[in-house]
């Protein structure tokens, strides 16, 4: 019985370890159109609470979308290194390129996450017809 516990306690930790090293394919971007992201995103403060932040739009939007485009916007609080929590969010139609947010709180930290947020123009049932760019960042501190 000890010899069966004793390759037991020898051999799974090597079954783990070549399962763990397993190679998983590369995540794929979904096919169909994308957005660009948001190019100089530049935050001000104004006032103690106020932050003021401004981008420039991208001028190469697929044809496959619809105009204006939205912009959504996303502040998150700090936490701690590994941790942040979403205290607002809101979607800006008409294509603007500023907003203005009081933070709760002028003394934490805080990242302002801006996304174009677009519609495409005929709906495939595979896939949603919301689109979002990638996020660019700035941090409120």
């Amino acid at each position: 019985m000890a010899m069966k516990k004793w390759i037991y306690i020898c051999c799974l930790p090597l079954l783990l370890l070549f399962n763990g090293c397993k190679k998983e394919p590369v995540a794929q971007q979904k096919s169909g159109v994308s957005l660009p992201v948001v190019s100089n995103l530049v935050l001000e403060k104004s006032g103690e609470k106020t932050a003021k932040i401004s981008w420039s739009l991208p001028t190469n939007i697929p044809a496959e979308i619809n105009q204006p485009l939205s912009v959504y916007i996303e502040v998150g609080e700090i936490l701690g290194p590994t941790k942040m929590v979403t205290v607002f969010n809101t979607t800006l139609a008409d294509a603007p390129t500023s907003f203005s947010y009081d933070v709760p709180n002028p003394v934490k930290k805080y990242l302002i996450t801006v996304k174009v947020r677009g519609t495409t123009k005929t709906p495939d049932v595979n896939y949603s017809s919301n689109i979002f760019s990638l996020g660019q960042t700035v941090t409120y501190n």
